[in-house]
């Protein structure tokens, strides 16, 4: 099962090399075929679309092919996906291919996630594992892009995925890996194991108007995250006068800072209560955007960069294990939910964002962000003050098994 566990880890990498590789391209994309941000806005739109469809395939796949065969379809999905973007198609095409791509990674990722929490007993530390694999993998490309687009040409990106994509359809192939179809019956740990009553799918239903809060509030993060990650680079362009090449790399500072993050967000949410982290965490995020908004010095705003990715970091995982302590014995469907919610974010708020960019330029739009962020706050204000969960602890949830992003 270790083997599957670092193969996992090598898919998760690849996935973080495709998540990112059209933001970190952006500006020098939108410049080649002549586009504006709002065009920039519809590509991550059309990209976390498909992302959302591959998400909900995912089940209903796997469970006809089994978890390998379902990797790797989406694995070769990505290699032809990438293929056909490394010889500069019609911008249309473009648009396809980014959706193809978000269906690609976003089926991949679920059936990675889902086989290996239904078949080892520690789900929360084989999932973290995952996820600083696929944030090494998103740091990575962004210092990549920055070297092939000073040196060679931006498309070459495209190549370096593919390369890695091939390496992953190779060790997905091995025999070693165990054959998951119908036959099999996952393991679950009694943790992990939860039997939804009525009266619990009930509770749920009455509480929607808590539920709808955490909706709002991960929609809003997930949404301000992609953001960040694609628009990052033309912001930094636009607002600091820099050159694409040294722009991409704020990105970079951005992938250290969450991938750092993530290692210690579950020590420090350990010794404080959930909403406390997520308070602090999203109070931390507001200032130092403002601040980021109003500086001029390069290095002061890179400094920012990385405290912005400390500070957002551990809000994902965080705040999904507490809403899961809030409506207890509904595991699946909450944890669905929010999931979904941080889906339809990702791919909307994008789209606000590239608007924002070509008619209030970069330094109003940061502000907009800001606006979100500070919307956020609020939701977590809320559900701090109604659902009672101020003494709620990592601990309590820890063999949750839940899944971070």
């Amino acid at each position: 099962m270790k083997k599957v566990v670092w193969l996992g880890c090598a898919a998760y990498f690849l996935i973080g090399l495709a998540t990112v590789v059209l933001g970190a391209l952006l500006p020098e994309m939108l410049q080649d075929y002549g586009r504006n941000y709002s065009s920039g806005g519809q590509l991550v739109f059309t990209q976390f679309a498909g992302f959302f469809i591959g998400v909900v395939a995912a089940p209903r796949v796997s469970e006809r092919l089994g978890y390998q065969r379902t990797i790797l379809q989406g694995v070769l999905l990505l290699v032809i996906v990438h293929t056909a973007l490394l010889f500069h198609p019609h911008w249309y095409l473009v648009m396809l291919l980014a959706a193809l791509n978000g269906f690609g990674f976003g089926m991949t990722q679920t059936a990675i996630g889902t086989f290996l929490l239904e078949s080892t007993n520690n789900g929360a530390v084989t999932m973290s594992r995952l996820e600083v694999s696929f944030g090494i993998g998103a740091l990575l490309m962004p210092i990549v892009s920055s070297f092939l687009i000073a040196r060679f040409s931006w498309s070459w990106s495209f190549a370096i995925v593919i390369v890695f994509a091939i390496i992953n359809l190779a060790l997905w192939s091995m025999k070693f890996v165990r054959h998951d179809h119908a036959g099999m019956v996952p393991h679950q740990s009694p943790a992990m194991h939860v039997e939804i009553s009525s009266d619990k799918a009930d509770k749920l239903r009455f509480s929607l108007p808590k539920l709808a809060f955490f909706i709002c509030f991960v929609f809003l993060y997930v949404g301000i995250e992609t953001s960040i990650v694609n628009f990052l680079p033309s912001i930094f362009v636009q607002h600091f006068n820099l050159n694409t090449s040294e722009a991409t790399l704020s990105v970079t500072f951005f992938w250290i800072a969450m991938v750092i993050g993530r290692i210690f967000a579950g020590v420090i949410a350990e010794k404080f209560n959930y909403s406390r982290f997520l308070m602090g965490s999203t109070l931390g995020a507001i200032i130092f955007l403002i601040c980021i908004a109003l500086v001029k010095n390069t290095i002061a705003a890179f400094t920012l960069v990385l405290l912005i990715g400390l500070f957002l970091s551990g809000i994902f995982a965080i705040v999904i294990v507490l809403a899961n302590r809030v409506f207890m014995g509904n595991t699946k469907q909450t944890t669905s939910i929010m999931i979904a919610s941080g889906g339809v974010g990702g791919a909307v708020l994008p789209l606000l964002t590239g608007w924002s960019m070509d008619h209030f330029q970069a330094t109003k739009t940061i502000w907009v962000i800001i606006v979100c962020a500070l919307l956020m706050f609020l939701c977590l204000l809320h559900v701090s003050r109604n659902t009672g969960t101020s003494s709620t602890t990592l601990d309590e949830a820890k063999h949750s098994g839940v899944p971070s992003r």
